[in-house]
């Protein structure tokens, strides 16, 4: 190799990753890293293990919906380097779940680099490894915009299969200049979730049957052949050892807290009952409908099994190798769907095998890239290069779906009026047992656990429906539960049924006193008393639809009789929002005084409001709901309806 050639070797991925990463993070910071963030949900809970991979203790992965933990926490440590370079250290996110995000783009952009590299070993140049490594990047964020630069673990996993699948199909003629790559991008996705455990197995042996067959004339190029063993143990071994590191933290894991996290999935997955072979094709399918991927799969497929218009042997070659790969995925996809996920309605399980159309496009791109003449491959690489990288641009501009749990408003304050509760010891948490209201509770109360825990506090212990989530030192001891400090947390936005007042609101969260008798506060509601309500309500009401009535404009009047026993005016109020980034405030102005405001956030979409009514309570009342935005479904794009809705009401309590 010339001096050029290794000066091209590396400097042409290291300007490929210093690219990508810098377009990543600009649309990363733009859109989300910029703010002070308080995560909640998953990212909460990944964020409370993060603190202890800060301080290198961390040995478990991400938790699971199924109660343990999966293997590993290599993903978690990598978003805990970029909390402590970029927060911690540099100052420069203004939160720690910024630097998260920040950590993010150096992921994306690492595996996009490590893809290239590996498809440049087979094709030889730089251009076309490429153009193959841009169209597979734009196909990606088609088929799933948040591969980029999202925080969720199933998007997380989908690039180091990716990259597994580009170097595992190097082994189908025996090369193993790929196999530390192999084993990088392996060890993060058995990290991430143990079903990658069998699913690589399959994989593997597929590839090594394909070794087997295309090499019977070349016993040379069999993998498991001794000669071949021996001849190239040293990368056999490092890709060994470099795995080995990966398996580490479950190793320690399993021997200090026998028998571990594989043991809980084995036990899981020996109660799951096998899926008709149908419905587990139809899952696999799912993945090959968007855009008509299945099109472009069968194109290649048919392609790569003629070999026409090959631009050489060895390219073809290559070709079929990742073609192998593709179909030892899909085996590998369908068995884990007939035999592995429990429900198949849950998509998002399968979300890494979007990689496998993606390369498809990409390998039937580089195909035709090298089958016509060669005075034009350059031409066409660079134009194919050039929409793969306006691809990527269009999807990762597009706003990540779930990142309404980057932020959920009202964290700090809900924290002081913790912090400001009489006692000691650890407040102990009730979570809703309602399996509805559990949907959005945990992650909110994780939040506020996390808050603690950022400033050194440990503040709350959880008791009824502890999940793993929480992680097991937060669950309550015994010794803990006899604390006063007690409460029964409900999630503000299930709030269906209006309860006494709680003891403590805020972030989404309604906590109750534990002992306290929550019966229904007696509303008088518009699903019950629809004719009490066409007398009361005055301008700015649209017509009563079932339980309540919308307000249309930016005042609503109520006319309330005088009532000797009122002291207090309690409205139960919903809010139209038409997308998660709005909020909407109200101001309560009585008999032309204001008594109090109140506000919505995307979290909370129904809530009871109370206002003070002062001397003047028992007189009749003129109410005037002044709404900050009011704004039409037809404005937003969402229906034809022209009302400018703000609030809706559904009951009035006087007490």
């Amino acid at each position: 190799m010339s001096n050029s050639q290794r000066s091209n070797r590396y400097w042409v991925p290291a300007l490929l990753f210093l690219l990508v990463a810098a377009v990543l993070l600009y649309i990363q910071w733009g859109a989300n890293a910029h703010k002070v963030l308080h995560e909640s949900g998953d990212f909460a809970a990944n964020s409370v293990q993060i603190l202890d991979a800060k301080r290198l203790r961390l040995l478990y992965g991400n938790y699971s919906r199924i109660g343990t933990h999966h293997p590993g926490p290599a993903i978690l440590y990598v978003l805990a380097a970029g909390e402590w370079l970029f927060h911690d250290v540099l100052r420069i996110a203004p939160s720690p779940f910024s630097g998260q995000l920040l950590a993010i783009c150096f992921y994306t952009a690492g595996w996009f680099t490590l893809l290239f590299s590996v498809i440049r070993r087979g094709t030889g140049a730089a251009l076309p490894a490429l153009a193959y490594t841009l169209v597979f990047a734009g196909v990606i964020g088609y088929f799933d915009p948040q591969v980029y630069l999202g925080a969720w673990f199933p998007d997380l996993y989908i690039l180091p299969f990716a990259v597994m699948l580009a170097a595992i199909g190097r082994l189908a003629w025996g090369h193993v200049d790929s196999l530390r790559a192999l084993a990088v991008s392996s060890g993060f996705l058995i990290n991430g979730h143990v079903s990658f455990i069998p699913m690589l197995g399959v994989i593997l042996i597929v590839m090594l049957a394909a070794n087997v067959a295309v090499t019977l004339r070349t016993p040379g190029q069999r993998i498991l052949a001794p000669r071949f063993l021996r001849e190239h143990a040293r990368e056999i071994l490092v890709a060994i050892g470099i795995l080995f590191l990966f398996l580490v933290p479950l190793l320690i894991a399993t021997i200090t807290e026998f028998p571990g996290p594989l043991y809980d999935y084995i036990k899981f997955g020996g109660g799951n009952q096998p899926h008709p072979l149908r419905e587990a094709f139809d899952f696999v399918a799912f993945f090959w409908t968007p855009g008509r991927a299945w099109a472009w799969g069968l194109a290649l497929a048919l392609l790569l099994l003629t070999g026409w218009r090959a631009s050489s042997r060895d390219a073809l070659r290559d070709g079929r190798g990742i073609g192998i790969a593709l179909v030892g995925a899909s085996i590998a996809l369908l068995v884990y769907a007939k035999f592995g996920i429990d429900h198949l309605e849950l998509t998002y399980v399968g979300l890494f095998y979007y990689a496998v159309p993606a390369h498809a496009a990409a390998l039937l791109a580089l195909y035709v890239i090298q089958a016509i003449r060669p005075g034009a491959r350059d031409w066409l690489a660079g134009v194919a290069a050039v929409a793969g990288a306006a691809g990527i641009l269009v999807g990762a501009s597009k706003m990540i779906y779930y990142d309404f749990s980057y932020d959920i408003p009202g964290t700090e304050a809900l924290y002081e009026q913790l912090v400001k509760v009489p006692g000691s010891g650890r407040i102990v948490l009730d979570v809703d047992p309602d399996p509805e209201a559990w949907e959005y509770a945990w992650g909110d109360v994780v939040a506020i656990q996390l808050h603690a825990r950022r400033q050194g506090r440990d503040l709350v212990c959880i008791n009824e429906h502890w999940h793993i989530l929480f992680t097991r030192a937060a669950q309550c001891r015994p010794e803990e539960l006899n604390n006063p400090r007690r409460f029964l947390v409900r999630a503000m936005r299930m709030q269906g049924m209006a309860l006494e007042q709680p003891d403590i609101a805020g972030q989404g969260l309604l906590l109750f006193r534990h002992g306290r008798v929550l019966t229904p506060a007696a509303y008088t509601t518009v699903a019950q008393h629809p004719e009490y309500f066409r007398t009361a309500i005055g301008k700015g009401w649209s017509k009563i639809e079932g339980d309540f009535v919308w307000s249309d404009g930016p005042v609503a009047e109520l006319n309330l009789p005088a009532n000797p026993e009122r002291r207090l005016l309690n409205l139960d109020l919903g809010v139209f929002l038409p997308d998660r980034t709005w909020r909407q405030h109200f101001d309560i102005v009585v008999n032309g005084k204001p008594v109090g405001g109140g506000d919505f956030e995307f979290i909370e979409r129904r809530r009871q409001f109370s206002f003070d009514l002062g001397p003047e309570a028992a007189a009749p009342l003129h109410v005037e709901i002044r709404i900050a935005r009011p704004i039409s479904p037809l404005e937003v794009g969402w229906s034809v309806d022209a009302r400018r809705l703000g609030v809706s009401l559904y009951g009035i309590r006087e007490k």
